[in-house]
């Protein structure tokens, strides 16, 4: 053990060089990094209220189906995905505009036009992926709660997003209710203006009544995909880099590894291993 010591004390200058110059270049990127702010929604999917098909088992709605591609999984797990989906991405890129500030260095804010020399306008694909990577959403089957976290190098942004995101997932699920409700009601309608027997007229009746009022209960629910529990705000703290923390650890890790390397010059020296071996 003190030949370990003494060796640790003989390159203790040369160590702790590499140690300063670790933490300088690591306080250097870590100063140089945005601040990331993160605005998160808590949110309860709600069961799908939907105009219901005569022919169809549980909650029906072929439009809403598609659009949540959830067979038979319960609802609260079908939102939940949804706003993962490509789909939302790309009515939330839209929505917002967010190609231009997803991809500054593309576009040229004097001439209003895409820079072709260096890229040109991002496809879809592109301005889904980058805003996927500022997304974060979570599920507890548990508590049934739905966490959606939005991280942005712009509070004000972070927000807007979060809470477009929230806006824009009710807003599509809802109209795609609507549009089968409606679907629904005009087939009904035409149903029961050819049929002329007295049983499934008075059927398709009951249908028409009940379609009819599932579409104005639709339309009339504030909330259709979800209940806000805590809506986005504009966070006034940062969320990342937390740059103490890191610089700690940058620290601790460095020695260590110091350490560690001294630890196994000072083995094959006491092993005899030929120096280079």
């Amino acid at each position: 053990m003190r030949g370990f010591w003494r060796l640790l004390m003989e390159r203790r200058a040369g160590l702790i060089a590499i140690w300063v110059v670790v933490m300088v270049v690591a306080l250097v990127r870590l100063l140089i990094m945005d601040d990331v702010y993160t605005s998160s929604a808590l949110l309860t999917p709600l069961t799908l209220e939907q105009v219901q098909e005569a022919s169809q088992a549980g909650i029906g709605g072929g439009t809403v189906r598609s659009l949540l591609g959830r067979g038979s999984t319960r609802d609260e797990f079908a939102v939940a995905a949804f706003m993962q989906s490509r789909e939302l991405l790309d009515r939330v890129v839209d929505e917002l505009e967010l190609k231009r500030v997803l991809f500054p260095g593309r576009w040229d804010g004097e001439k209003e036009e895409w820079l072709e020399s260096r890229g040109g306008e991002p496809t879809n694909g592109e301005a889904r992926r980058a805003l996927d990577r500022k997304v974060d959403v979570s599920y507890d089957e548990f508590t049934g709660l739905l966490l959606l976290d939005v991280n942005w190098e712009d509070p004000a942004l972070a927000q807007r997003v979060a809470a477009a995101f929230v806006e824009v997932a009710d807003r599509t699920l809802r109209d795609a209710a609507i549009a089968e409700g409606e679907r629904r009601v005009e087939e009904l309608r035409r149903e029961l203006g050819s049929m002329t027997i007295g049983e499934i007229e008075v059927y398709l009746s009951e249908e028409m009544t009940h379609a009819v009022s599932a579409l104005a209960s639709i339309r009339a629910r504030a909330n259709y995909a979800f209940r806000v529990i805590d809506p986005p705000v504009v966070p006034d703290r940062k969320s990342w880099p937390p740059r103490l923390f890191l610089m700690m650890l940058v620290g601790v890790v460095t020695a260590a590894l110091e350490v560690g390397v001294v630890a196994g010059i000072h083995l094959r020296q006491e092993t005899g291993s030929p120096p280079g071996a």
